[in-house]
C-alpha cells in the first residue's frame, strides 16, 4: 500500500467526499481552492499569522524547492498542526498559480490529479493534456531511475503524490486505448511504464490483448504464460483480469482455465458474481444459449446478496459453475 503524501492526502480526502458527502470531514479540508483570487489566498494566509504579498512570496520560494518546504519557512506553530495544513493548502495554491515554471514533484502530481479526475467523469476537453502529462512522467521517472537504479522504488514514490492510483489508471487508460484502436499509442505506454509495474503480468496481459487484434498466436503464448505464471504465484485481481482479457480474444479453452483457476480464490459474493457475469458473456459470444441461460439464473437467484458477504465453498451455485467449468476445459 502506497503512503499518500502531501496535496494528495487532502486530494484522496475531497475524491472520497465527493463519493461520500456523509463523511466526516472539515471545510477547509476539501474545499476548491482554484476558486479563489490570489487576493483571497494571501487573505486568508494573513489570519493565520503568515504575513505574504506576491513580492515576498516570490522572495521566499526562490530558496525553496516546493510548496512543502515553503510551508516549513513560514510557519512557525509548531504544535498548531491544523494551522500549519491549512497554510499549506493556500500556499500550495499559490505556488501553484505563481511559479508555473518551477515544478516540483508535488505540484506536478497534483495536476496528474486533476487531469485523472476530468478524464474519469468524461470532462477532459483536450486529451492531448493528459497524454503530454503522462509523457513528462515517464521522464521524470526515468531519470530518476537513471539516478537510482531501482525502477518500482522510484514508481512508488512518485505514486506517493498521487491521490489516484497511479499505476491502475496508467493500465485503465491503456486499455481504453485498445479498445479505442489506438494500438500504436498503447504500445508506447506498455514499452513506457512496463518496468515501473509492481507486478509486470497486469502489462503483459495487455500487450496480449494488443497482440489479439494482429497476432493471435503470439497472444495466446502470452496468456498461456501468465496462467502458468498465475498458478505458481495466485493474485485473485489478475486471475480475474486474465478471465476478462480472455472473453473476446484468444484461445477459448484459456478462458476456462482461467475461471477454473479463480474459482478456489474467490473470497466474496462481489467477486463470485462478477466471475458469473463473465462466464454468462463468453457463453453468450459462443451463442451457447442454454448454458448462458444455467449462469444468468445462478446470477438472478443472486441478486439480493450482500456483495460483500464471505462466499461459503459449499454454496451450491459455486459447485454448478465449478462443475460447468471442469466439463468444459
Amino acid at each position: 500500500m502506497v503512503e499518500i503524501k502531501g496535496k494528495a492526502l487532502f486530494n484522496l480526502l475531497r475524491m472520497s467526499w465527493i463519493e461520500e458527502p456523509s463523511k466526516d470531514v472539515k471545510e477547509w479540508q476539501i474545499e476548491d481552492l482554484r476558486n479563489l483570487s490570489i487576493e483571497d489566498l494571501f487573505s486568508r494566509l494573513k489570519k493565520l499569522g503568515v504575513i505574504l504579498n506576491e513580492q515576498s512570496f516570490n522572495l521566499y520560494a526562490e530558496n525553496c524547492e516546493s510548496p512543502e518546504d515553503l510551508t516549513d519557512c513560514v510557519w512557525f506553530e509548531e504544535d498548531d498542526l491544523e494551522g500549519h495544513d491549512k497554510a499549506y493548502l493556500l500556499l500550495f495554491e499559490l505556488w501553484r498559480r505563481l511559479l508555473p515554471d518551477k515544478i516540483c514533484l508535488s505540484i506536478f502530481c497534483d495536476q496528474l490529479d486533476e487531469l485523472f479526475g476530468l478524464y474519469d467523469k468524461d470532462k477532459l476537453e483536450n486529451e492531448e493534456a493528459l497524454q503530454n502529462a503522462l509523457s513528462v512522467l515517464e521522464d521524470i521517472l526515468d531519470d530518476a531511475y537513471d539516478a537510482e537504479g531501482d525502477a518500482k522504488r522510484v514508481f512508488v514514490e512518485v505514486a506517493s503524490y498521487c491521490a489516484h492510483d497511479l499505476e491502475r489508471f496508467i493500465s485503465d487508460y491503456i486499455s481504453d486505448q485498445i479498445n479505442e484502436s489506438n494500438e500504436t499509442y498503447a504500445s508506447e505506454l506498455i514499452d513506457a511504464f512496463y518496468d515501473y509495474s509492481s507486478d509486470c503480468r497486469r502489462v503483459d496481459l495487455l500487450r496480449a490483448r494488443l497482440f489479439s487484434n494482429s497476432n493471435l498466436e503470439e497472444a495466446n503464448r502470452i496468456y498461456e504464460r501468465v496462467h502458468d505464471e498465475l498458478t505458481e504465484d495466485p493474485n485473485l485481481g489478475l486471475i480475474l483480469f486474465l478471465a476478462e482479457s480472455l472473453i473476446h480474444h484468444g484461445d477459448v479453452r484459456l478462458f476456462m482455465k482461467a475461471v477454473k483457476l479463480a474459482l478456489p480464490h474467490l473470497k466474496n459474493e462481489e467477486e463470485f458474481q462478477d466471475l458469473l457475469s463473465m462466464v454468462a458473456e463468453y457463453y453468450r459470444c459462443l451463442d451457447r444459449d442454454a448454458e448462458e441461460g444455467t449462469v444468468k439464473r445462478l446470477l438472478d437467484e443472486r441478486s439480493s446478496h450482500s456483495l460483500t458477504k464471505s462466499l461459503d465453498p459449499s454454496d451450491a451455485a459455486l459447485r454448478r459453475i465449478s462443475q460447468m467449468i471442469s466439463e468444459g476445459v
